[in-house]
């Protein structure tokens, strides 16, 4: 009996970050929604990112993000501002340089989506690198300005994981064939 239910055709899952992005919308709609912000909370917004410094992490972000939150950027899946913290200062302490250049907004309901180019300089085993991506970022704010919700939809493997040692050689070599 064992035996054929390795043979079942039922698939495993749900897993990835689809169904946590799921999860977060839902547990935000229940939490009461959000609000669209003005152009000077998400200017705020933005220049929190430039630059992406340690200093300006720890200065800033109590004022960006909600305490309690859902955060994704395709490598993590966070729901609090202080594993928001930790996850942003580590980020800023591998980098040598950070930017993020918005090229467009759209402002949608009660959500705004932000489409960017980031470039990351940083070093692996030595060598400089420089990612540069395309992304887009889906975002809602709370009443008070502060962001709840952060869902970021970008190709990682063209921006850092074809600059990793054992991941990156392959990683290319799929995206070219």
């Amino acid at each position: 009996m064992t035996a054929l239910g390795g043979c079942s055709s039922t698939p495993k899952g749900p897993y990835g970050y689809t169904d946590h992005y799921l999860d977060g919308l839902e547990a935000l709609e229940g939490a009461g929604g959000s609000v669209l912000p003005d152009r000077q909370t998400l200017s705020r917004f933005i220049a929190f990112y430039n630059p992406l410094e340690a200093q300006h992490i720890q200065d800033n972000i109590d004022q960006i993000y909600a305490r309690n939150l859902y955060f994704n950027d395709t490598l993590v899946t966070l729901r609090n501002r202080e594993a928001l913290r930790e996850h942003l200062l580590a980020t800023a302490n591998r980098l040598e340089a950070f930017s993020l250049q918005v090229r467009d907004s759209l402002f949608h309901n009660n959500e705004v989506f932000l489409v960017w180019i980031m470039e990351a300089q940083f070093s692996v085993l030595g060598q400089a690198r420089l990612s540069r991506t395309i992304g887009i970022s889906q975002l809602r704010f709370n009443a008070r300005g502060q962001v709840i919700f952060q869902q970021d939809f970008w190709d990682s493997s063209q921006g850092l994981d074809q600059h990793l040692p054992i991941i990156g050689p392959p990683t290319r070599w799929l995206r070219d064939h």
